[in-house]
């Protein structure tokens, strides 16, 4: 069913791909599009006007904390605060844009993809599994799409390489950049599996190989307001 943005119903939207695939650039090309987008405000650690949100997330982060002490190695701070975004950001946004349609650039998707390509033993354990689901199940409420986008291999390394950016994959040997590639489009696949299950949101795919991201965001525009 189309989905009509609305002051009293907010539109969200995540907009996720590997390195290369163009969020940043179509997430420019939608707030140019519209000027009621807007991108997502953050939730930091750091601010003190965000520790409460960090202080209710420690029931749902602590178990996995304690968990990846025995499932070593050990949870790095980053992947911590990872844990922290996807619990407690839905909360965040609710008030910071409670009516502004909003798109999500390294979303709560993203969040968790980055904790699965890591590959930590944490990830493969029941606790972990559990909060994964539930917070899937969670997100899948709050965003009414997904916009994933793809590229072919070698296009995304060639973007990759030509911006200044550090990326894990960037400057290496080819195999080595194409295996830090297909791990993080295997994270991906592997949370899309989770979301297919349960029927929502709906997921919007675009290559930006052959689709320009002017044209995308009117494609992502059309579908979300009912157009053609």
């Amino acid at each position: 069913m189309p989905v009509v943005m609305t002051a009293t119903a907010p539109c969200r939207i995540e907009i996720v791909g590997v390195a290369g695939s163009g969020k940043s650039t179509l997430t420019r090309a939608l707030m140019e599009r519209d000027a009621r987008w807007q991108l997502a405000d953050h939730l930091h650690t750091r601010v003190p006007a965000h520790w409460p949100y960090v202080a209710h997330s420690i029931p749902r982060v602590l178990p996995l904390v304690a968990t990846s002490a025995h499932a070593r190695p050990l949870l790095s701070w980053d992947e911590v605060k990872f844990l922290i975004y996807v619990s407690e950001w839905s909360r965040f946004l609710r008030v910071k844009h409670a009516s502004a349609p909003t798109v999500l650039d390294q979303g709560p998707v993203f969040a968790l993809a980055c904790l699965l390509w890591g590959g930590k033993p944490l990830t493969r354990t029941g606790t972990f599994r559990r909060w994964l689901n539930e917070m899937v199940e969670s997100w899948s409420r709050e965003l009414r799409a997904i916009v994933r986008l793809v590229a072919p291999e070698e296009i995304l390394l060639e973007r990759i390489n030509g911006r200044d950016q550090r990326h894990e994959a960037k400057g290496r040997a080819r195999r080595e950049s194409v295996e830090v590639l297909e791990s993080h489009e295997r994270a991906y696949c592997e949370l899309f599996d989770v979301i297919d299950g349960l029927g929502r949101p709906p997921v919007l795919c675009f290559d930006t190989s052959t689709s320009s991201a002017v044209d995308v965001a009117g494609e992502v525009a059309a579908r979300l307001e009912g157009g053609s």
